[in-house]
C-alpha cells in the first residue's frame, strides 16, 4: 500500500493533487468511483490534519465507509421508529401528552383471552395525542401494511371527529403530524385564506 503522508505533510499542494491522492488510495481498496467521490467530498470540508490521517489509512477510512453505506440500506423495525417519533414529539411538544397502546407483541392464547374480557380491541391505532385529538398508526419504511382492524378504527374515530394518520416511519410521522399541527394552530377556509377567530371577551 503506498503511503502519501509525505505529499500532504507538503502544505503548498493544491486540492487537486490531494484529491487525486486519496482517489488512487480508495481506488487501491477497492471502492467504487461513486464512493470515492463522497469520501473525497466529505473529506474535502475537513482540516487539512484529517485529511492526512484520512489519506495515511485508507483502508480503515474504506471499510468504515463501507459499513455506514450497508448500515444506511436497514430497514429500521417498527419498535426504532415508533420510539424514535415518541422521543420528538415530546422534546417538540412538551405539553401535549402522547401515550402508547400496548396492542401487539406475543402473547399466550390465556393472555389474549384476559385481555380482550379487559377491553383491548384489536385495530387501535399504536400512539395517541389527545390534545391533538390524533391516533398515530406506525409501520416500518417498507413493509407495513394497515390491517382491516386498523381501517375500520381508523373510520370509526373519523366519525367522532378524530384525526387518524399512517406514517411508514419516523419521518413519514414527523412530517404529517407538522403538517397537522400547523392547520391547528393556523385554521384556513375552505378557499385557503386564513381563518381570523373571533376572541370573546371576558366580562
Amino acid at each position: 500500500m503506498q503511503n502519501f503522508q509525505g505529499l500532504v505533510n507538503n502544505m503548498s499542494i493544491s486540492d487537486q493533487v490531494f484529491k487525486d491522492a486519496l482517489d488512487a488510495a480508495l481506488k487501491w481498496q477497492g471502492l467504487k468511483i461513486s464512493d470515492r467521490k463522497r469520501v473525497i467530498a466529505y473529506a474535502m470540508n475537513e482540516p487539512r490534519e484529517k485529511r492526512n490521517t484520512m489519506l495515511d489509512n485508507a483502508e480503515q477510512v474504506a471499510r468504515e465507509h463501507q459499513a455506514a453505506k450497508k448500515a444506511s440500506k436497514k430497514v429500521r423495525s417498527e419498535f426504532e421508529e415508533q420510539a424514535a417519533l415518541v422521543h420528538w414529539f415530546r422534546k417538540t411538544y412538551p405539553d401535549v401528552w402522547i401515550y402508547a397502546n400496548r396492542n401487539g407483541g406475543t402473547r399466550t392464547p390465556r393472555e389474549k383471552i384476559d385481555q380482550i374480557r379487559e377491553g383491548v380491541l384489536a385495530g387501535v391505532a399504536d400512539l395517541f395525542a389527545p390534545g391533538f385529538m390524533l391516533y398515530v398508526e406506525m409501520k416500518r419504511t417498507k413493509g407495513g401494511v394497515a390491517s382491516e382492524a386498523q381501517i375500520a378504527f381508523k373510520e370509526h374515530v373519523e366519525s367522532f371527529g378524530y384525526k387518524w394518520i399512517l406514517a411508514e416511519g419516523f419521518e413519514d410521522a414527523r412530517e404529517q403530524i407538522l403538517i397537522i399541527v400547523d392547520s391547528i394552530q393556523n385554521p384556513k377556509d375552505k378557499y385557503g385564506n386564513p381563518k381570523f377567530v373571533e376572541k370573546k371577551n371576558k366580562t
